[in-house]
């Protein structure tokens, strides 16, 4: 008698999992302890501009910001949009680019997305936190990989893109929903996102060559 095969509960690739994971694992674990415990990590690893403009020393914790600040989240909406977020469209660069390819993106994105941040408030004393600058990325991978697989004009990258900038911008000038007014650091979003394109254009054509 053949045996019937039942799906996953949690359908999603291994890395995309695992990354969720760790988001999950970090904001749970930080609110073991008393609030001024997570200001201290989100200070120390957080990615605060003034940190590489200003006199002082970076330290270990500096140095690692431009990618550690994406594993620190403000609150559980924050963290929960994050999520959704990553699991829609990591599954997609990682099923369709494989697992080293979709952290490398993600990763690069959020440093891209860092960067941007930078350039525009280098003397900003507060630090940025969350995943949204590496999504940004893998959102603007899946658009690319979208419009080679439909043979799409350029035209249509750039609505879409369009799509995506222009409530990134309305969010980070007016607020998110829910976030208690927090502020949207959408510089840094849109530095991911278009870091995302430009990394994905790379990959295709890799892949184009090696095929």
């Amino acid at each position: 008698m053949p045996t019937s095969q039942r799906e996953p509960a949690i359908n999603l690739p291994p890395l995309t999992l695992a990354l969720i994971v760790v988001n999950v694992g970090v904001f749970a674990a930080l609110r073991l302890f008393e609030s001024r415990v997570v200001w201290l990590a989100n200070d120390a690893f957080g990615f605060t501009p003034a940190r590489f403009s200003g006199d002082a020393g970076l330290g270990l914790s500096g140095i690692v910001s431009p990618l550690s600040y994406m594993f620190l989240h403000g609150d559980w909406v924050h963290l929960a949009i994050n999520m959704v977020m990553l699991a829609a469209f990591g599954s997609g660069v990682e099923r369709r680019f494989g697992k080293a390819s979709m952290l490398s993106l993600y990763l690069l994105s959020g440093a891209i997305a860092a960067g941007a941040h930078y350039a525009i408030y280098a003397d900003s004393i507060e630090p940025m936190i969350g995943a949204s600058g590496g999504i940004s990325g893998l959102v603007g991978c899946v658009l690319v990989a979208m419009r080679q697989g439909n043979a799409g004009s350029p035209g249509w990258l750039l609505g879409a893109a369009a799509m995506w900038a222009i409530p990134t911008v309305l969010f980070g000038i007016l607020g998110f929903p829910g976030t208690d007014g927090s502020s949207i650091a959408w510089v840094a979003h849109l530095g991911g996102f278009f870091g995302g394109i430009a990394l994905a254009a790379i990959l295709l054509a890799g892949s184009q060559r090696q095929s």
